[in-house]
């Protein structure tokens, strides 16, 4: 467990909860030794020494109050420590993904984050209040009583603690049945949540060729999948609190028995007071119980968490290396991911101010080797040169300053259409905004839009098209004005008024400035200063259009089959 909790809340935050943690077994221990009191002041009681009974009964009772005082004192501890946590949780996350590659955050990524920081808040106040609240005082009070039971009576102490042994061996057969299960059903509710979303997405095609009859295959077979892990899981569940409570049971009759036979040697008061103290023993075991599942279930999102915090941050130098102007330089780069190969030893230099059109069949690695160039994931051989300097010789934020882009899947932030356009230069006026939305085409958007450039996108941009998205994200590169733009076109599923729209603000953008283009539609890239015919991750052909042509390669072939069609 504290494996777990050091990787996700730090070696401070480790510190501060065992400091807790001492707070609330001193109080468990104060109350502990209020118990203790019970045994002199039952001796006197049954001897009717009332004068000294009063003694150890005001004794009991400040002791009691100590204990109780203790108690508000730890939970008060406890509320703040998990506060405090909790948010040092969201700090090393978010400091964390700060220095992730920007090939690390995927839309499955995305929505992963999302959800485990939603429920790591719940979990990390679970697994802390557990820990804190029960756990650690069961532990310390159950332990306590279990020394005073053998000081009382060795034999009884020593039957409790052999019936404690047999708990403890049944709480930990039960911790790797939940364990496991958790596992499967946490597999299975995700399973079922894509297959829902897919369920819900697929709908218009399925209905429109008559194939609603399919419709819920696989959705049938992720329910049934998650009914057989949910019936594993309380199979587990019932098996292990059948086994835990019986001994309970057994621990608390154990105890009880012997307590009674031992009563001749001990005395009544003796006697009565190791049913008490027996009492409590179990009462800290079964609270043990009662938290054990919660806890195991938690922890898969604190491991989930911790794999977030695991992953490999991009290295970063202590200064940037200079750059000299705005090329890009890709020399002898190979990079892959999931042991398949991507871009295999591609070489190509963009001057200054020049035009770079990458095309290809799908799936050549087109917009994978653009997006080395803004380092989304470092190289596994070669290098990526901007300005003469090696992407990993620049620290994040100055390489991030060479770069405009407009990539096909447009992040936009649930705001404001302003504040999503000035979020590439926060200090521009709104003179500055007007000439970006003017020269983007996205004036004309906010025309028509009742709240202007007030208007809120929604989640993702969803209150938006998919070309006034991309107005959205070419106003916001035009402000940035970045000598370097990276463009991976998305203009192949619009409208033709909004691509016309959008080729307009992409020619703008692109007036003096350095381009990296992923040419989706051949028409585009015959005014390019140079082709790049990327296949299979390798550049095979490098030229112009006329060049290409003429040369009657697999880029006249490719434009052929696809150019002339005005594909």
């Amino acid at each position: 467990m504290f494996g777990a909790l050091l990787l996700v809340i730090g070696l401070d935050g480790v510190r501060r909860l065992r400091r807790t943690l001492a707070v609330v077994a001193l109080a468990a221990l104060l109350e502990a030794a209020c118990f203790v009191l019970l045994l002199p002041l039952l001796n006197d009681l049954f001897a009717h020494r009332f004068p000294r009974a009063f003694v150890w009964a005001g004794l009991f009772a400040v002791g009691g109050a100590l204990a109780l005082a203790a108690e508000h004192y730890s939970m008060y501890r406890q509320r703040r420590q998990t506060t405090a946590i909790v948010a040092t949780l969201h700090h090393r996350v978010g400091d964390h993904v700060l220095t992730l590659p920007l090939g690390w955050f995927t839309q499955s990524q995305q929505d992963g984050l999302h959800r485990l920081l939603t429920e790591a808040t719940s979990s990390l106040a679970v697994i802390l209040n557990g820990i804190i609240a029960i756990n650690t005082r069961a532990v310390a009070l159950g332990g306590a009583m279990w020394i005073v039971i053998t000081a009382v009576d060795p034999l009884t102490g020593a039957v409790t603690g052999a019936a404690l042994l047999v708990l403890a061996v049944l709480y930990r057969l039960a911790a790797r049945i939940l364990r496991s299960s958790t596992r499967s059903t946490t597999a299975a509710a995700q399973a079922i949540s894509s297959e829902v979303m897919e369920y819900a997405q697929k709908q218009a095609v399925l209905r429109a060729h008559g194939r609603l009859d399919d419709a819920g295959t696989d959705l049938h077979a992720a329910l049934a999948r998650a009914r057989a892990t949910a019936a594993q899981y309380f199979r587990g569940a019932i098996t292990g609190v059948t086994a835990f409570s019986f001994g309970s049971a057994l621990l608390f009759g154990a105890t009880l028995a012997t307590a009674l036979w031992r009563a001749g040697g001990i005395g009544t008061a003796g006697a009565v007071a190791l049913v008490v103290y027996a009492a409590l023993v179990v009462d800290a075991v079964a609270a043990l119980g009662r938290t054990g599942s919660v806890i195991w279930a938690a922890e898969r999102t604190l491991r989930d968490i911790g794999e977030i915090l695991s992953s490999e941050p991009l290295p970063e130098p202590d200064a940037s290396a200079p750059v000299m102007d705005s090329s890009v330089e890709f020399r002898d780069v190979v990079f892959g991911y999931g042991g398949r190969p991507i871009v295999d030893g591609v070489s190509m230099r963009v001057p200054s101010g020049g035009v770079c059109a990458i095309v290809g069949p799908s799936g050549a690695g087109k917009t994978t080797l653009v997006r080395l160039a803004a380092r989304f994931w470092d190289v596994d051989a070669g290098a990526v040169r901007i300005g003469g300097a090696d992407v990993r010789d620049l620290r994040a934020d100055d390489l991030a300053a060479q770069f405009a882009v407009v990539f096909q899947d447009v992040y936009l932030f649930d705001d404001t259409i302003r504040a999503n356009v000035a979020m590439a230069r926060p200090d521009a006026t709104d003179a500055d905004l007007d000439r970006a939305a003017r020269s983007s085409r996205l004036d004309e958007v906010i025309a028509r839009l009742p709240d202007g450039w007030e208007t809120r996108v929604g989640d993702r941009g969803a209150a938006l098209s998919g070309g006034e998205r991309q107005r959205v994200s070419i106003a916001r590169a035009l402000l940035k004005d970045a000598p370097i733009v990276l463009l991976d076109e998305a203009t192949s599923a619009l409208d033709a008024e909004n691509e016309r729209a959008v080729r307009a603000g992409l020619a703008e953008l692109g007036a003096g400035r350095t381009r990296l283009v992923v040419a989706h539609r051949l028409q585009t890239v015959r005014d390019a200063d140079q082709i790049v015919f990327l296949e299979n991750g390798s550049a095979s052909e490098t030229g112009t259009h006329d060049e290409l042509v003429a040369h009657g390669g697999r880029y006249a072939r490719f434009w052929r089959d696809h150019g002339e069609a005005g594909v």
